[in-house]
């Protein structure tokens, strides 16, 4: 605006609340267009992000139904959980063991004599320790001859192949204890001393060359599980490619008796891919409909009501929907085979019964209908991927909205600019009009003090 200007003194009439008015009556219907377009394109805008969430989370769920493996699940249960955990993938083949955990594998542990302290001075020169065929040299001088000096020159060694060094301090005096940190006999403690003043040799252990300072207080064991009456040695506690796709956690020995391991095909699992698949299908058709659908009642529509990208959307994903699956090796063609039907509505439902006897008679085939190359997740999946791709037809259809949008906002502020002007103009007339009113009432005031002041002339009331 052009600067503050006082209104109305000549005249007496309310300047500034006429300029405001005239402005309003020439912005007020531009505003209410744009606001109007503006709430539109972001109502629409809006829509097609709902669309892309329901298309992503429908897209997750088919990425998910994919592969075979998806759908080969397996599970592996144990008679006695206390001994044995079992687990299975999809490799393993549904079968029945009787495993007995014959012995559990145990990593090898050395305790030293007793010593008078932690502080008691043990002797110089180098220790050779070794865990299975890795070996490090500990160098110990004056600076680290106690038994804690040792304990912490081993823990700290960069080249530590692979044991801890721990003290006890009990009532019959200080221990060093090493301990291996894999189980397993390639994981045996060995430990030599060399040079220095001879003290070392009290934490000698090499059993093969006759050296036994050190006390055997837990020898290095593997794991021997004994599969329907086949032996099988492991190094750790975990056997694996024992039995195919299957893992033995072996947690404690049965004495001679057996646990019964069953391996099965996991239907539950094969069950929550279905569902997922339906209620993410149905979320995004319940999605659509309130994007399209006309209320009668208020007479209110969704804000994509007619938009044919929209429409083309839901017929394409339907046509696939309907598509028969031509692989051979599956005995299931359709949704329907399975017991995933279609509703009035178009939704989906599943009969659990129907689709617990498909799972029961041909488990690998279920998977196939969804899993093949023509089937339901990979062609979904593949459409649904190029809605929502860079450059797909939802990303071009937003940005064309946001562009709207800013141009919209590029009109809001020329309206904004143009009545700025015509508020500065209206003022500057409106106000020369009443600097003009002004001198005018200025001179009939002077004149009729003039015409009053003439002799013979009448007065008024006289």
């Amino acid at each position: 605006m052009a600067g503050i200007i006082s209104s109305g003194i000549g005249s007496g009439l309310d300047i500034a609340g006429i300029v405001q008015s005239l402005v309003a009556a020439e912005g007020t219907p531009v505003e209410t267009r744009i606001s109007q377009k503006e709430a539109r394109a972001q109502a629409r805008l809006s829509a097609f992000g709902s669309l892309k969430s329901a298309l992503a989370d429908f897209r997750d769920k088919l990425n998910a139904m994919k592969t075979a493996d998806a759908f080969l699940a397996r599970k592996a249960t144990s008679g006695n959980e206390e001994a044995l955990a079992v687990t299975a993938s999809g490799k393993a083949l549904p079968a029945r063991y009787d495993v007995e955990v014959v012995q559990l594998a145990s990593a090898h542990k050395l305790t030293s004599g007793a010593f008078s302290g932690s502080d008691a001075v043990v002797g110089t020169g180098t220790l050779m320790v070794s865990a299975g065929a890795a070996t490090m040299a500990v160098e110990i001088t004056e600076n680290n001859n106690t038994l804690t000096g040792i304990r912490d020159a081993i823990n700290a060694a960069s080249d530590n192949p692979g044991l801890a060094a721990t003290i006890v301090n009990a009532d019959s005096g200080s221990y060093l204890i090493l301990t291996a940190d894999k189980p397993g006999t390639p994981n045996v403690l060995t430990v030599r001393h060399s040079g220095g003043d001879g003290g070392l040799s009290a934490l000698d252990y090499d059993p093969l060359n006759g050296a036994t300072q050190l006390t055997e207080s837990r020898p290095a064991q593997d794991a021997l599980v004994r599969i329907d009456g086949l032996d099988v040695v492991g190094n750790t506690n975990s056997i694996e490619g024992a039995i195919e796709g299957v893992t033995l956690d072996l947690l404690a020995a049965t004495e001679g008796a057996t646990v019964s391991l069953k391996v099965e095909n996991d239907l539950d699992a094969a069950r929550k891919l279905t569902g997922d698949f339906v209620a993410s299908y149905n979320a995004l058709m319940n999605t659509l409909d309130s994007l399209t659908d006309y209320n009668a009642e208020d007479s209110s529509a969704g804000p994509l009501l007619g938009d044919a990208t929209v429409r083309g959307i839901r017929d394409q994903i339907r046509r696939e929907m309907s598509n028969t699956v031509k692989d051979v090796e599956s005995p299931f063609a359709n949704l329907r085979d399975v017991g995933v039907e279609t509703q009035l509505d178009g939704t989906l439902v599943i009969n659990e019964g129907e689709l617990s006897d498909a799972l029961a008679a041909e488990f690998a085939g279920f998977g196939k209908m969804f899993s093949a190359s023509d089937g339901f997740a990979v062609r979904l999946h593949a459409l649904t991927d190029g809605f929502l791709s860079s450059g797909g037809i939802l990303e071009t259809r937003s940005e064309g909205l946001k562009s709207q949008i800013d141009s919209l906002g590029d009109q809001r502020d020329s309206l904004n600019e143009r009545l700025a002007a015509l508020e500065t103009r209206l003022l500057r007339q409106f106000n020369a009009l009443d600097s003009l009113l002004a001198q005018l009432s200025s001179t009939s005031n002077f004149l009729n003090q003039q015409l009053n002041s003439l002799p013979g002339v009448d007065r008024p009331g006289t």
